[in-house]
């Protein structure tokens, strides 16, 4: 199923748009200018702490806590482990053993996708005609039909359920306790 739309520019409409363009062009380089500077100045900042901590790093062993080592910069490895059952609150028959639990949700809904092809007119206008197509997919997203160009009979109904995550909270690292954060 589909749907056409058909529009038309004058040539001095066309002309007023390429000086906008031209005018919004000298902003954003002036302004990626900008960017460029403060990005290269937090990389440089970056690069040293990361060279800093790489050389105070102090490696250990998960299995075994020694007091030594307050305040330093450490790592370990190791398996995370927790006793937490997570349950899904909207299903409570999923429930599981485990550090994260992840709940994705699709629907089947209708979806708009446009083409658009534009023709030169004689004196220098333009003449655009859009397609619309109507077809369904199954997506993670709502998927707002009120904005279809083409809306009668392509309605979505709003999601029942929502994707979600469950993250333990009592998790351990060997002889180590995790913060909730830094296991996710």
């Amino acid at each position: 199923m589909s749907y056409t739309e058909t529009t038309t520019q004058s040539w001095f409409s066309r002309i007023g748009d390429s000086l906008k363009g031209i005018l919004v062009g000298f902003v954003l380089v002036g302004v990626a200018i900008a960017l460029l500077f403060w990005n290269e100045g937090r990389t440089v900042k970056r690069y040293r702490a990361l060279k800093q901590g790489a050389s105070e790093c102090v490696e250990i062993k998960s299995d075994a806590v020694d007091a030594a080592n307050d305040g330093k910069l450490v790592y370990t490895t190791g398996t995370m482990k927790t006793d937490d059952v997570l349950t899904d609150t909207d299903f409570p028959s999923v429930s599981v053993n485990a550090l994260k639990l992840k709940r994705n949700v699709e629907m089947f809904q209708w979806k708009e996708e446009s083409r658009s092809e534009t023709v030169k007119k004689l004196g220098g206008g333009t003449e655009t005609k859009t397609t619309y197509t109507y077809s369904t997919d199954w997506s993670s997203t709502p998927i707002d039909s009120s904005s279809f160009k083409e809306s009668a009979g392509h309605t979505n109904p709003p999601m029942p359920y929502e994707g979600t995550e469950y993250y333990a909270e009592n998790v351990t690292l060997g002889d180590f306790q995790v913060e909730p954060e830094v296991a996710r």
